[in-house]
């Protein structure tokens, strides 16, 4: 028999009002001056025989190695390890900037002195409301509606699936950790603080009784088809009435999507080493002369951005390498993937991943730990794109060696497959988690 706890935590984000906005284009100057809807972190802790587990997911665009790292360390002194700790962001553009990206919202350090602080207390949260799981179920449901594209190719794939999982606990609240991938743009350039739609599909959720963690899939090239608030409320509807479904007072009709799985948990981390375009001074001064003549003249806002880097890569000149180690974190969590990639990763990546190691209900994560920017695909590359070129201006790295994006997707992949037949015990589980209503009435 198999035992688990779960608990779940919260700790407060919104900032201050007149903090600078991240997101939506260069040098706004777009301020808070108002509360939408509240920022958090929001923890989930799990713990099997001996062994605790951490989940952390941010209403912000993305994190510093400065804030994971502390983060990390307030969890090893909870007997938690570094590859046992996943933090990811939803990516809301309604939000402040905890590291800078060029033009796209500045850094308020007497903001960003309290997020670190603000993960631990929705750890330390979790590990005090810890409590037996007595059923865990998991949903991978197609969404129906027209909320999201492939803002980068034409007619390009876009992951229309609501995944999650539903923990019940002994004599506690229910937990849920819901997923879905979009860019969370739909508020638009608006100066009131939002967590967007990942919010609001917690609070949607939090209202049937549940306590929610959203986690954003991978949304480089996922946009919403449009901006504004009603469709943004119609999309967490959907998502919240798709999640539903896990619910046991369901019919047996309505759980067709959803499975009930071991109470097992295991995790890690794997390193890769990312490969970077080589380039002369003279290269960088050329891309930067393109993006400038792109822009319309060196006083455009995004020539701007370019110059910047250029000055910035070539006083780092000697210091730049053409590769860069990059670790990416998973669970196994009831015999389902979850891996977690610390970019605004692309549709494609997900699909890799999930053909690699045969499970298309793995739960495929963007924007984790410190945020790296866009890990764009070869075809995207091919077109120039703004996830392919102008973003690494922004985000003040070198482009990526085309083909990397779909090299690193294969090959987590391929590890997780090995990651999950481990054991005989594990390759059991793997083996396809059965749908049991046996419980329902």
């Amino acid at each position: 028999m198999f035992q688990m706890k779960a608990g779940y935590g919260r700790g407060l984000l919104t900032p201050p009002m007149g903090v600078e906005l991240a997101g939506y284009g260069y040098y706004l100057g777009r301020r808070a001056e108002s509360v939408r809807d509240p920022l958090y972190a929001r923890a989930v802790m799990l713990e099997q025989e001996g062994e605790r587990f951490l989940i952390i997911s941010c209403d912000l665009l993305g994190l510093s190695r400065e804030v994971c790292e502390a983060v990390f360390a307030h969890a090893a002194a909870r007997g938690i390890a570094e590859d046992h700790v996943i933090i990811v962001s939803i990516h809301t553009h309604t939000g402040p900037a905890v590291i800078y990206h060029e033009g796209c919202g500045f850094v308020d350090p007497s903001y960003t002195a309290t997020v670190a602080p603000a993960l631990c207390r929705a750890a330390d949260a979790a590990e005090e409301d810890l409590a037996e799981v007595c059923q865990m179920r998991f949903i991978h449901v197609p969404f129906e509606g027209e909320y999201i594209y492939n803002r980068t190719i034409p007619g390009g794939p876009a992951d229309r699936s609501i995944r999650g999982f539903w923990m019940k606990r002994r004599d506690a609240k229910p937990i849920a950790l819901v997923s879905a991938a979009c860019h969370g743009v739909f508020r638009g350039r608006v100066t009131a603080v939002s967590a967007d739609f990942g919010g609001e599909g917690c609070r949607l959720l939090d209202g049937q009784g549940m306590q929610t963690v959203y986690l954003n899939g991978l949304c480089g090239d996922i946009d919403p088809v449009r901006q504004e608030d009603g469709l943004l409320d119609s999309f967490a509807r959907t998502i919240a009435e798709a999640f539903s479904q896990i619910l046991p007072e369901k019919s047996r009709d309505a759980m067709a999507g959803a499975a009930e799985l071991l109470l097992t948990v295991r995790g890690g981390s794997l390193p890769y080493t990312l490969r970077l375009t080589r380039v002369t001074r003279e290269d960088i001064h050329q891309a930067a002369l393109r993006a400038v003549e792109r822009a319309g003249g060196p006083e455009q806002p995004a020539a701007r951005v370019a110059l910047t880097w250029e000055r910035e890569m070539q006083e780092r000149f000697d210091s730049l390498s053409d590769q860069e180690r990059v670790t990416v974190k998973y669970m196994i969590l009831g015999g389902v993937p979850v891996v977690a990639l610390p970019f605004e990763g692309f549709t494609q990546i997900g699909m890799d991943i999930r053909a690699g190691c045969g499970r298309p209900d793995a739960m495929v994560l963007g924007c984790a730990e410190q945020l790296l920017g866009y890990l764009p695909t070869r075809e995207d590359i091919s077109r120039g794109t703004y996830a392919a070129l102008e973003s690494t201006f922004l985000y003040k790295r070198l482009p990526v060696v085309p083909g990397e994006a779909e090299r690193l997707g294969e090959e987590i992949g391929q590890a997780m497959a090995v990651k999950m037949g481990e054991t005989e015990a594990q390759r059991k589980i793997n083996a396809g988690y059965k749908i049991d209503h046996s419980n329902d009435r």
